[in-house]
């Protein structure tokens, strides 16, 4: 009966293994298949960062920004084909994101813009465009707000920016039934990235955390206390970004998930108002928080044409 049960957790174990491997090979492969190039190269600051790269200095540069999840190429492979089609893509992890270290202990926004900074001038990019989701679209903002460099076009989706507030963080948590915000996006145990999930894609998941134990210990567990530090000092700042005044005159693209729960629609409408002119806002019927990866076809379409990139 021992035995038994030793080689039933023994298997259990290997697929979990397995199912991660082969997620991570077939990313990978994703990407490679792009043009894109993993990196992992110390800048002049002292930080660490791990990054994608097409490395096509032909090309202008378009800078992709992650959000809270798994690591940038997670978020990012079902775009990565188009875009390097016209640009020269880098797709960096921020800082506790993959292998990315920053120099000294960095938990704010502030942090990342600071890491985008220091990559951006590791790789002499002087001009750029960005393109960032949820968190990452904050971080992107708040980098064309303070960067030197030139922003040709940006690009912003399911991003709280300047309208969010404390309330909106407890009907978040609410709706999906965590018991904290960082909870909800750090889960301390496998069995909780299916409201990870769920908040992504808006379908529940009920995948056996015995699935997603080996997914959980290499994008979450290894540093968990960091990442949530990233989410309690996001939200212990949000008031300071609810005064941020921003004067882009950039064309910009807001693109949002009709369902979103996260960051709902009405969001979406507010900061394409306070924009103004230089700003169009593209909703994508049914989808939640994630339109890149649950509506590839929709949001590559309104990327596409945004961008001016030809088949």
């Amino acid at each position: 009966m021992l035995k038994s049960l030793s080689i039933f957790i023994i298997l259990m174990g290997l697929i979990s293994c397995s199912t991660y491997k082969i997620a991570e090979r077939h990313l990978n492969n994703k990407m490679r298949k792009a043009g894109m190039h993993l990196q992992f190269d110390e800048v002049k600051t002292g930080a660490k960062i791990e990054f994608w790269d097409s490395a096509d200095s032909t090309k202008p540069t378009l800078l992709l920004v992650h959000g809270f999840g798994a690591s940038t190429k997670y978020q990012w492979y079902k775009q990565v084909k188009l875009l390097t089609r016209k640009y020269r893509v880098i797709a960096p992890n921020l800082n506790y994101f993959g292998r990315t270290v920053p120099d000294s202990t960095k938990y704010s926004v502030a942090g990342q813009v600071e890491t985008l900074e220091a990559l951006l001038d590791h790789l002499k990019v002087d001009t750029c465009v960005l393109m960032g989701v949820s968190y990452g679209g904050l971080v992107s903002a708040e980098f064309a707000n303070q960067t030197d460099r030139t922003i040709t076009e940006m690009v912003l989706f399911d991003t709280p920016t300047k309208f969010a507030d404390s309330s909106d963080t407890e009907k978040v948590k609410d709706y999906f039934e965590a018991p904290s915000i960082e909870e909800l996006f750090v889960p301390t145990e496998p069995e909780g990235l299916n409201k990870l999930l769920f908040l992504a894609t808006g379908k529940e998941r009920n995948i056996p955390a015995r699935f997603l134990e080996e997914f959980h210990k290499q994008s979450y567990a290894y540093n968990l206390e960091d990442k949530r530090n990233l989410i309690t000092t996001l939200f212990n700042d949000m008031e300071e970004f609810r005064k941020r005044e921003y004067n882009f005159d950039m064309p910009i693209l807001l693109i949002w998930g009709e369902e979103d729960k996260v960051v709902p629609l009405e969001t979406g409408t507010k900061l394409a108002a306070y924009f103004g002119e230089n700003a169009k806002l593209k909703t994508v019927k049914g989808s939640a928080h994630m339109p890149n990866m649950t509506h590839m076809r929709d949001f590559n379409t309104h990327i596409e044409i945004f961008l001016g990139i030809t088949k």
